[in-house]
């Protein structure tokens, strides 16, 4: 796509991928409040190690799946989860830097790294290769992508942070089966997110279709 996203491209794009891969989504949503819950109420704070592969392997399945259903992605495709956990350990650390730095570099990193993920398994880049390849994809949306992001997490940090502060000391289990669908709906989103921006910004079959259907 040639011209500018608005919001309203992006969350058109996102709301077909979410009926596209309901069943899996509401899978990963379902199967990461379980194990969380499970956790917290069995090993504490040691779950959160198994509790980040769980996600990983959740959001693989999902970015993966979406990018078949809609023909971005082929099955002789090499990279797997192993260079997909490098892609989001390596992005997810400069986006934590940036946060942690000054809150609007992590912001600006979320918002130009947000494809790296689709990228890494539609096109069998390395890492290094995806994340730049996000980076210049991005380039032009910066303000619907950001837009769409803030939409996304900023309702669920607000419902997080108001849970927490009444629930989370007197009725800590509660707490969880509010949170955790909370949290992990708006993370499912946003890796369909990654597949929706990516299709509409690398121009591919799937667009070609679109054209001339």
């Amino acid at each position: 796509m040639d011209e500018a996203l608005t919001v309203q491209d992006i969350f058109t794009r996102l709301g077909e991928l979410m009926q596209e891969n309901a069943g899996t989504a509401m899978a990963c949503l379902a199967g990461l409040v379980g194990v969380n819950i499970a956790l917290d109420l069995t090993i504490g704070d040691a779950g959160t190690l198994p509790a980040g592969i769980a996600s990983l392997v959740a959001q693989y399945v999902l970015v993966r799946t979406a990018l078949e259903r809609r023909g971005l992605r082929d099955e002789t495709r090499r990279n797997g989860l192993g260079a997909f956990w490098g892609v989001n350990i390596l992005s997810g650390l400069g986006i934590l830097l940036g946060y942690v730095l000054l809150i609007v570099p992590g912001i600006f990193l979320s918002v130009r790294w947000s494809v790296a993920s689709a990228v890494l398994l539609a096109e069998e880049q390395t890492v290094s290769g995806a994340l730049g390849e996000s980076w210049a994809l991005t380039r032009p949306n910066l303000w619907p992508i950001l837009g769409v992001l803030l939409v996304i997490f900023v309702p669920a940090a607000v419902i997080a942070i108001g849970v927490a502060g009444m629930l989370i000391d007197q009725q800590p289990l509660i707490a969880s089966l509010i949170l955790y669908p909370v949290i992990f709906a708006a993370f499912v989103s946003s890796w369909l997110l990654s597949v929706a921006l990516y299709s509409l910004l690398r121009p591919t079959q799937d667009h070609l279709s679109e054209i001339f259907a």
